[in-house]
């Protein structure tokens, strides 16, 4: 990918709206038996080139659903990236993921952008934005809230939001609540809100049979597609996810509000443990001569200011969060890139490169997972009508219960 190129090209593929993931198509996509296959979205073009596929894998038992992450894209990277995706989804569902942490003339400018290119829908976290519901609403494009707790389900809900992504404590990249597992989180989730809920955070093939069980609409994989033949980053940047265990996973302090994050253990996030700090350096290499939207100093302002750790203390602290993840996606550099992914990184099956699937393989895959936890299932629940008729029928004597007393 050639990144200085990728910055200015004008975008030139055809428009095509994509169709729009309501409530109620969601309703009946669940009605008819499947239910939704979401590609969380990942920031610094961790997941470019993955969205559109997704959208169009071929499956029994799912429907798939890209999302293309808006962060550190100027705007022609950002129809380009939409447009590839909506042409490459032959129909299906396109969104945008946002986050709300951003810099506020960006993150503007990128709703608009979402809602000219008519994507399916647009998920925000990172943050709490009521505007992002309004301008949604404006423009008819579906909103979904990013959620961490039953309070924050119900405000959305109040708002008006399409559906609701329930991200659990092994999520990868900034963490909202690093202590609540995502099974307590969807229960918790539904007890508060009516709206659909995607599963989201540590999900991996295995587990998705529990979180339909539990009533969610569907379930949100990221770091699962990381590990995949197709999409744009960097052979180095698929390696590092795999074949790994627990000792190679680090939670660290992130930039973005001191928030907890989840990242690949390197030499990079060791030396933010030890209290080491990395100012911004150009990004000349990567947005060419113009800059980010015109911005052309080492620090681009990507983050809204009051929440950005390294600007606000000068430089003098924290990292420039930009740097780390452009050189971990679009570098492959193992050392000095920051990593970020799910805990489900150490239940990726593959060792090598060379043995990773395509995004149809991968969602075969979760096909045949989910029939086989189907047919697990089916003699409890062929068992269930019969035990709530027998717990219904009045007790004869000698059939097991009391005897009736005599008269």
């Amino acid at each position: 990918m050639d990144q200085t190129a990728s910055s200015t090209a004008s975008p030139d593929l055809p428009r095509g709206a994509s169709p729009k993931l309501t409530r109620g198509a969601i309703e009946q996509i669940v009605a008819s038996g499947k239910r939704l296959l979401v590609q969380g979205g990942m920031g610094i073009h961790a997941s470019d080139g993955l969205s559109g596929k997704v959208a169009a894998a071929r499956s029994v038992r799912f429907v798939g659903v890209g999302t293309v992450s808006a962060v550190v894209k100027t705007e022609a990277m950002l129809r380009r990236e939409i447009r590839r995706a909506q042409a490459d989804a032959q129909g299906g569902y396109v969104g945008v993921n946002l986050m709300a942490a951003i810099n506020r003339e960006d993150f503007a400018l990128a709703a608009r952008v979402c809602i000219e290119e008519g994507v399916s829908f647009i998920v925000q976290g990172a943050g709490i934005s009521r505007e992002i519901v309004r301008w949604c609403k404006e423009g008819g494009v579906p909103f979904a809230g990013i959620v961490s707790s039953g309070r924050l389900a119900a405000m959305y809900e109040k708002w008006g939001a399409d559906f609701l992504v329930a991200e659990g404590a092994d999520a990868g990249g900034h963490i909202g609540d690093i202590d609540h597992p995502l099974p307590s989180l969807v229960e918790e989730v539904r007890a508060h809100s009516k709206l659909p809920v995607v599963a989201a955070g540590g999900v991996t093939a295995g587990d998705v049979a529990g979180y339909l069980e539990q009533g969610a609409a569907g379930v949100q994989l990221a770091t699962r597609f990381i590990a995949c033949k197709d999409g744009d980053t960097h052979a180095g940047f698929k390696e590092m996810h795999l074949g790994k265990t627990a000792e190679d996973v680090a939670i660290i302090t992130s930039c973005v509000k001191g928030m907890k994050a989840r990242a690949v253990r390197n030499a990079f996030t060791d030396a933010l443990a030890a209290g080491q700090h990395f100012p911004p350096r150009s990004k000349a290499w990567f947005f060419g001569k113009d800059g980010y939207f015109g911005r052309k100093k080492a620090c681009v302002e990507c983050l809204a200011a009051e929440l950005c750790k390294c600007r606000a203390s000068n430089f003098q602290e924290s990292f420039c969060i930009t740097d780390a993840l452009l050189k971990a996606a679009i570098l492959g550099d193992k050392e000095n890139g920051l990593f970020y992914t799910g805990q489900s990184i150490t239940r990726i099956p593959e060792k090598d490169v060379s043995e990773l699937k395509t995004v149809q393989e991968l969602v075969d895959e979760l096909d045949a997972e989910l029939a086989q936890a189907e047919r697990a299932e089916a003699p409890r629940r062929a068992m269930q009508p019969a035990l709530a008729a027998a717990a219904l029928s009045p007790r004869r004597p000698g059939a097991g219960g009391a005897r009736e007393p005599d008269r």
